[in-house]
């Protein structure tokens, strides 16, 4: 059968309509594909997408070029093994339970609930509310300022977050996505000196940490940490409102949430890919990858392949395969997953808690390949 997508059309374009379609032909004809408009070959089956983010003997992080290296400065996603685990372990604490828990059960549900109580359906009863500008982007924001303990105007990190991820995601090499991530990346230098001028962000000074340290690995929190649960959120509730089973599900039992947040994060990942590149000649699904190439591990497409998934283009609380890789695996794992998971869960929460009545009022468009999500969900509540 003749594909109906082949690696040399594809495009940045195509991919950010929606990757799934590409996946699926890529998956069944070309599993392990080099993409000429990227300059960098896609990976796409579940197995080898480990292979790749498992094995950095044989699959680097610290590529060269990096387009996080070249957006952020040199920091943890870029380095493997020892460099990596120092910067990893001392970047850590502000998101993991045994540190950030005080910050996520006193601080996040009254902050949620501030941002719901200034919704212009107060002053309209009835009136539409845009989650994603009203409740998903801000709530995501002033989370991450919180963990950090960064007294930061949450509209400037909003924007500079925009910046940075045109970067991070300027695979073809557009030189107005570069610009706007050299002025966000200019800006946030600036206002990290500040904060470290004022005694914020001390906890990494004292952990021996060097000022340009600091500097690239918050600016690449800024772009994992406001992204992946701002856009959860956001598709959580698109979930929830176009599939009336699941929240009637929700409604009766709360603890169903869980599933289904993870089972969101499987069916559409707000994170698309791990860059890596091949240390050596090596072979990939029967395909010899040469040394030196960039690789693209697709987590998406693996948390829809078929082989790993029974249906996997459909949405599904009765999922028994197990974990899925919206967080990637191996070394490079997501360190703030479990911060993330909790600001979708209570942020929905508060929205279920404070409205028995929420319905969507336009159709929802999703976009993006490395940065996945929908551009905005317009509800009534009541």
């Amino acid at each position: 059968m003749t594909p109906a997508v082949r690696a040399a059309d594809i495009n940045l374009e195509l991919l950010e309509r929606d990757p799934y379609p590409v996946f699926a032909e890529l998956q069944q004809h070309e599993p392990v594909a080099f993409v000429p408009s990227l300059g960098m070959w896609l990976v796409t089956r579940w197995d080898d997408v480990v292979q790749v983010c498992e094995h950095p003997d044989l699959f680097r992080s610290n590529t060269e070029p990096s387009w996080l290296r070249d957006c952020l400065g040199e920091n943890m996603l870029t380095l493997d093994g020892a460099a990596h685990d120092r910067l990893a372990d001392g970047m850590r604490p502000p998101f993991v339970a045994s540190t950030a828990l005080p910050v996520v059960r006193n601080g996040l549900p009254a902050l949620f609930d501030e941002l719901i109580d200034q919704f212009p359906h107060h002053a309209s009863p009835g009136g539409e509310v845009e989650l994603m500008t009203a409740y998903a982007e801000p709530l995501a924001n002033l989370a991450l300022a919180a963990a950090l303990g960064w007294s930061v105007d949450w509209h400037d990190l909003a924007v500079w977050n925009r910046g940075v991820c045109a970067g991070i995601a300027n695979f073809e090499n557009d030189p107005q996505r570069a610009q706007l991530a050299a002025t966000a990346n200019a800006e946030l230098a600036d206002a990290i000196d500040a904060a470290l001028a004022r005694g914020e962000l001390s906890e990494y000074v004292q952990r021996g940490f060097t000022r340009d340290e600091i500097v690239s690995n918050i600016r690449l929190m800024v772009s994992g940490g406001i992204n992946e649960p701002r856009d959860g959120v956001a598709l959580v509730m698109w979930v929830l409102l176009t599939q009336p089973a699941v929240m009637a599900a929700v409604r009766a039992d709360g603890a169903v949430l869980r599933k289904v947040i993870e089972e969101t994060f499987r069916w559409v990942s707000p994170v698309g890919t791990a860059t890596r590149q091949a240390v050596h000649d090596v072979s990939l699904a029967g395909v010899d990858v040469p040394a030196g190439s960039l690789v693209a591990a697709c987590l998406s497409a693996a948390n829809r392949d078929p082989r790993r998934w029974s249906q996997p283009d459909v949405f599904s609380l009765d999922r028994r395969e197990g974990a899925h890789l919206a967080f990637a695996i191996g070394e490079h794992r997501c360190l703030g997953e479990w911060l993330g998971r909790q600001q979708v869960r209570l942020a929905v929460e508060r929205l279920l808690d404070r409205f028995r009545h929420i319905e969507l009022t336009r159709p929802v468009e999703l976009s993006g390949f490395e940065f996945r999500g929908p551009l905005a969900v317009h509800v009534t509540l009541a």
